[in-house]
């Protein structure tokens, strides 16, 4: 292992690379943070509406990263993202970190799964009217954490306002599972460590994706932060760190 060690890290929708920078400074070890950012986030390429988001998604993290195998940490959509690049690139992650992963589609059939459904109606509401800041706010206040809209940075809301209509985008992949992850035999031939982090206090589809997906895999741990919410490891980086720590593997 060289005396850095490479790690990619895939950001939340309507954010960027720059939020792990805490995270990273209790991870508390040399790395190299490879940080991939979404189409249409940070300093990634705008959202090529002719294709999948997802397909964008996966085809920039895979530019971003190394050829041979290195930990990847996803959070939210971008731990979806990570799961599928895991699924479907296996050689190139040595182990795996699902924070929060927002993988709808795996709780199918529960009563959970009919909530968040509806605890999305009033962001497409306001996002099909076209009022997109008002879609922002209605988004971040079941997935951003506990800080009123209101009491957001105005840059930060701005930021997330002029994204807003990628968050819908991602449905394909976390509402439909359009490339196939949940069929029978993809999830189980996952032969890496994964790590699923959830807050304690997040929303309740979230232990039913995580038992899901989790229960699917050779080698799963799963992990609450007490107290946390969605932003977990925004908010709570520190416990988050020390959680995952012992659960990342470099290839020799």
């Amino acid at each position: 292992m060289t005396t850095t060690a490479p790690i990619g890290l895939i950001h939340c929708a309507l954010a960027h690379g720059g939020v792990w920078r805490r995270f990273i400074e209790e991870l508390g070890r040399p790395i190299t943070p490879i940080l991939i950012e979404q189409p249409g986030h940070g300093t990634a390429p705008d959202w090529d509406r002719t294709r999948d988001f997802s397909d964008q998604a996966l085809e920039i993290a895979l530019d971003a990263l190394p050829k041979s195998p290195v930990p990847l940490i996803g959070h939210s959509f971008g731990a979806v993202l990570a799961l599928r690049l895991a699924v479907e690139r296996p050689s190139r992650v040595s182990s795996l970190v699902l924070i929060e992963p927002v993988f709808f589609a795996a709780a199918k059939g529960t009563w959970a799964h009919d909530k968040a459904m509806r605890d999305f109606e009033p962001y497409l509401k306001k996002l099909k009217d076209g009022s997109h800041a008002m879609a922002a706010k209605a988004f971040m206040k079941t997935w951003g954490g506990d800080t009123p809209w209101e009491e957001i940075p105005t840059k930060q809301r701005e930021y997330m306002t002029a994204r807003i209509e990628l968050v819908a985008a991602a449905d394909p992949l976390l509402k439909d599972d359009r490339p196939g992850l949940l069929r029978p035999g993809r999830i189980e031939a996952l032969d890496m460590p994964v790590t699923i982090v959830d807050g304690g206090n997040s929303h309740p589809v979230m232990e039913k994706i995580v038992s899901a997906i989790g229960d699917r895999m050779r080698d799963a741990e799963w992990i609450t932060v007490p107290g946390a919410g969605h932003m977990v490891p925004i908010t709570h980086p520190k416990a988050v760190a020390q959680a995952i720590r012992d659960r990342l593997v470099w290839e020799e």
